[in-house]
């Protein structure tokens, strides 16, 4: 028996040129088969990338965030020292302020919450409040809705959400019932013509599906063999058989047909231009929906990665990405906690103040107005 990974190629025949319709199905044959290979690879991938991320990223990322708030604990208990000097102490709280900020994105904690009002001399919670509401006023004024009640002003979802209901609400109000409604004007003659020719080719179509499926239907039928070994094959092969055909995998029913050998390429190179037409429909529709598949992998992939739009995201690159990422937090919490040791003696201290860059300008005001 053939493998059923051999290629699937239209040859042409020894005479007359090269049509356009059999240049087209060795193209469209091509690119299913990479999109297939790919759309493997993806769900090889993303299911693993996955499964390390949750055992070895993120706990990572936890043990970061809680190495970080001990030093910033430990830089407010050293902040009083006596041998720490006025502009050296505003350096510290700065410091403390700024990143206590930053770890607030991610954690409502109120010791976080405390080292950045002492420090950065402001109220975490009142200006918290303050920019939620502008933010809701500025949506409101974009979009032309008010928000009623308790929205997280800083989830895109809950806004939508929000918005949607408040959509809903105006059109229930303005919804009356129609006193006239204008009758659907009558199609052309040349619409309806359009629509029978479409409707027949799409029919067209669907038969050249049906008659590969049920021709391997016919020489597969395991119910006819009596040999237990030869009827198990046949039960596997009609299985793979009917899957195809629910996907409407015009590649995967011609190599199944190559397998049995229903088919060889001979036979396949005397095939008419219309019927290739006919295949070529079905593979362009396959190819379509492969590489919509893949590109939901891209997509979620990219959120995870936070990639930028005009990255080139693949399996290879989110797997090279992670691991980059994995190495980069461990040598963060390596760092942490050698600082942790080091920066009680207050010579350390002063000399690790010193090496500390200054704030930019951009970081100066976010700490000024640090919901902006």
């Amino acid at each position: 028996m053939k493998s059923s990974q051999q290629t699937l190629r239209l040859v042409h025949p020894a005479a007359g040129p090269v049509s356009r319709a059999r240049k087209q199905f060795n193209t469209l044959i091509k690119k299913l088969e990479s999109a297939r290979a790919l759309l493997a690879q993806w769900k090889e991938t993303l299911p693993a990338v996955m499964s390390k991320i949750d055992s070895e990223y993120s706990p990572l990322v936890d043990t970061q965030g809680e190495r970080f708030k001990q030093l910033l604990l430990l830089l407010d208990e050293m902040h009083g020292h006596k041998l720490l000097g006025k502009r050296e102490r505003e350096k510290l709280s700065r410091f403390v302020a700024s990143n206590a900020l930053d770890l607030l994105a991610d954690a409502d904690d109120a010791v976080l919450k405390d080292l950045y009002n002492r420090h950065g001399g402001a109220d975490f919670d009142a200006q918290e409040d303050q920019s939620k509401e502008e933010i809701r006023l500025m949506m409101e004024m974009l979009l032309g809705a008010e928000f009623k009640g308790d929205i997280d002003v800083r989830s895109p979802e809950a806004m939508l959400k929000a918005f949607h209901a408040q959509l809903g609400e105006q059109d229930g109000e303005a919804a009356a019932p129609a006193q006239h409604r204008e009758e659907p004007r009558p199609k052309r003659a040349a619409d309806l013509a359009r629509e029978h020719r479409l409707d027949a080719e799409a029919q067209r179509v669907k038969q050249s599906m049906r008659d590969i499926f049920r021709k391997l239907a016919s020489q597969l039928h395991p119910d006819r063999e009596t040999d237990d070994a030869e009827r198990r094959r046949k039960t596997a092969l009609m299985q793979r058989v009917n899957a195809a055909y629910a996907a409407n995998d015009m590649l995967g029913l011609l190599e199944l047909q190559l397998e049995v050998e229903q088919i060889d390429q001979a036979s396949l190179a005397n095939l008419s231009d219309e019927r290739i037409k006919q295949y070529n429909k079905v593979l362009k529709e396959q190819l379509s929906e492969l590489e919509s598949e893949i590109d939901g992998f891209i997509c979620m992939a990219s959120v995870e990665m936070d990639a930028d739009i005009f990255d080139e995201v693949t399996p290879v690159s989110m797997i090279r990405a992670l691991d980059g990422d994995i190495a980069h937090l461990r040598l963060r919490i390596a760092i942490i906690e050698e600082d942790l040791q080091s920066l009680r003696d207050v010579k350390m201290l002063k000399a690790w103040l010193k090496a500390l860059p200054k704030l930019s300008k951009q970081q100066q005001q976010r700490d000024d107005d640090p919901f902006c």
